[in-house]
């Protein structure tokens, strides 16, 4: 069955104000001044929506968004990339989410964050109908939908996999500490789970890449995997190390971007290892701008990489 779009991603969608460069002595003087301040588009499942389309793809988002001027340039900038909107809601009580991104000289950053309007994404706004013209459903930042907790995951996940639709998400860190509650029953019906090495640990009591693989596969994971930052990324049984990066600017959606190249690559019937190597293409090329998502990012120049990639390695 032909389906109109190749991915529908969902979930955290944030306003994000990149500022730095930063350090510890922010909150020791009155005034710190900056060299840059960036308003860009954030949120996981924005930045992967927005990765994907930018690799060619079919691209539907879905979510929350203020009546406001973030909510607007948020919804804007998707529609600039190629990505259909008409999953996002606008709330009627709350005002768009935002990040304060504070970015140091060496690629770290910090967030400070306001979210309720990604609070009120649900999963109920996502129709039979949508799910049954997408090819795989992405949840984006889990851990941060407090109207997703348990059983609302549970039932999205459910009706996706009664339409023929791949599910995958990601997780963040929870406020309150509580971990496999939010998700247990939902796993049996994930096709696609890789977590950070940090998530993955709190989720699965380990730090040991394949046994975090073989955890998520006892309750129900079809293909498990762990995001290893600067190391690469664990996938079922091997390791895709890291590109090389002479300069690291910001490492902020450098996992979100892996997980768009990666996801791409799944929708487009890549193996698992092409599609890991096209994620890790698309983060390679994120952390060498500010933001999120990179503005030369394109599928020639993840090729591009992806051959630099393999000649440095033969060498």
């Amino acid at each position: 069955m032909e389906r109109k779009f190749d991915i529908l991603s969902a979930g955290l969608m944030v306003y994000d104000i990149l500022v730095g460069p930063v350090d510890e002595s922010v909150f020791s003087v009155d005034t710190l001044h900056l060299d840059s301040v960036n308003y860009k588009t954030g949120g996981d499942a924005l930045n992967v929506a927005l990765d994907a389309a930018k690799l060619g793809i079919n691209v539907c988002m879905g979510g929350v968004v203020g009546n406001d001027m973030p909510g607007r340039f948020l919804k804007e900038e998707a529609e600039r990339a190629g990505v259909d909107t008409s999953g996002v809601v606008t709330s009627k009580e709350n005002m768009s989410s935002v990040s304060v991104v504070l970015c140091g000289d060496d690629g770290k950053r910090n967030f400070a964050y306001y979210g309720k309007a990604n609070n009120e994404f649900d999963g109920k706004g996502i129709s039979d109908e949508l799910l049954r013209d997408t090819k795989l459903l992405y949840i984006g930042s889990m851990m941060s939908l407090r109207g997703m907790e348990g059983e609302p995951l549970f039932d999205l996940f459910k009706r996706a996999k009664e339409q023929g639709c791949l599910t995958a998400m990601d997780t963040t860190w929870p406020k309150d500490g509580v971990w496999m509650p939010k998700l247990e029953k939902a796993l049996p019906y994930t096709d696609i789970f890789v977590p950070s090495l940090y998530e993955a640990k709190e989720l699965c009591g380990t730090d040991k890449p394949e046994e975090i693989v073989k955890f998520l596969h006892g309750k129900g994971v079809k293909t498990a995997g762990v995001k290893l930052g600067k190391d690469g990324i664990f996938i079922e049984d091997f390791y895709m190390p890291a590109f090389e990066c002479e300069k690291v600017v910001d490492t902020t959606g450098a996992g979100d971007a892996f997980l768009g190249g990666f996801l791409t690559g799944i929708v487009m019937g890549k193996s698992l290892y092409d599609a890991a190597l096209l994620g890790s293409a698309v983060s390679n090329i994120c952390i060498r701008e500010i933001g999120a998502v990179a503005s030369n990012l394109s599928m020639e120049n993840a090729e591009k990489t992806i051959e630099m990639f393999k000649n440095e390695t033969l060498k």
